[in-house]
């Protein structure tokens, strides 16, 4: 016979555990206390960060925070000493970065690394995710099917660079465009890559003020009308700031302050984290 505590103490675990799914829901991605030491130095010391879905998370912190750290380790290029991320209610803990990137986790660099000798279609082209239309022998029997992928490859990939103003670019070298143009390059590559969550390490980074303002207003753009996520590093607080939903700063290694950015600068912690630091 079941006593009644035990009913009840089943029925509450079983709302605490839908309740929670609900919550989780509402986050693409989360890490639950990571850590990472290099040798005696502990870069990472038990952060926890949650990324809301269809938004965009700015993430700032003083050299030498963690910052680049935790991305590399969200993005499977470290692996974690301890702690979990969650993606889409998965454990992608360790996984390698390739894999990550299939899944829809896609990174860019602070410096963009286009292939320099391809146009800009041809750089979107490149990035498209494999088929198998790609083998050879599959491609040869169905010369047709090969065709029609590779023309809404093509179509798909006009459709991106219209909407990040690059159109009128398409048959120019990448090494044609601006430092901004170079930077929408890269969202357009990831963009073809299959984005749901884009991270991104400094995207108004060697950029003037006016095309900086340009790449976050495209960057909130996309996350309205095309529900893509978007956790952020920038250290062009100023500018960021009035783009973004939510905040992190992180202080040797860990998390001191988050919640609207505003809150966020504005906290003590933060402004001694960059004064001190």
């Amino acid at each position: 016979m079941v006593k009644p505590w035990a009913r009840v103490m089943a029925v509450s675990t079983q709302a605490a555990r839908a309740e929670q799914r609900v919550a989780t829901s509402d986050f693409i991605l989360w890490t639950e206390g990571i850590v990472k030491r290099f040798g005696g130095v502990v870069a990472l010391d038990g952060v926890s960060v949650r990324i809301p879905r269809k938004r965009i998370t700015l993430l700032i912190g003083p050299n030498g925070s963690g910052k680049t750290t935790l991305v590399n380790v969200i993005s499977g290029f470290y692996a974690p000493d301890a702690g979990k991320v969650i993606y889409e209610g998965k454990d992608i803990t360790g996984k390698p970065p390739h894999l990550i990137a299939r899944m829809g986790i896609i990174r860019t660099f602070q410096i963009p690394k286009p292939f320099l000798n391809l146009t800009v279609l041809e750089n979107l082209l490149a990035a498209n995710p494999p088929g198998s239309y790609e083998n050879p022998y599959l491609a040869w029997v169905s010369k047709r099917r090969w065709i029609r992928v590779e023309d809404e490859a093509v179509e798909r990939a006009f459709k991106i660079l219209k909407l990040l103003g690059l159109d009128k670019e398409w048959d120019q070298r990448a090494t044609a465009l601006s430092g901004a143009g170079l930077k929408l390059l890269e969202v357009g590559r990831a963009l073809m890559s299959g984005a749901r969550l884009m991270i991104m390490d400094e995207p108004a980074a060697g950029v003037n003020p006016a095309k900086a303002h340009e790449i976050f207003s495209t960057l909130t753009r996309l996350r309205d009308e095309h529900g893509i996520t978007f956790f952020i590093i920038e250290h062009r607080i100023d500018i960021a700031a009035k783009y973004v939903d939510y905040a992190y700063a992180m202080h040797l290694g860990r998390v001191i302050s988050e919640g609207p950015p505003e809150k966020v600068l504005h906290d003590p912690r933060v402004i001694e984290s960059y004064i001190g630091g």
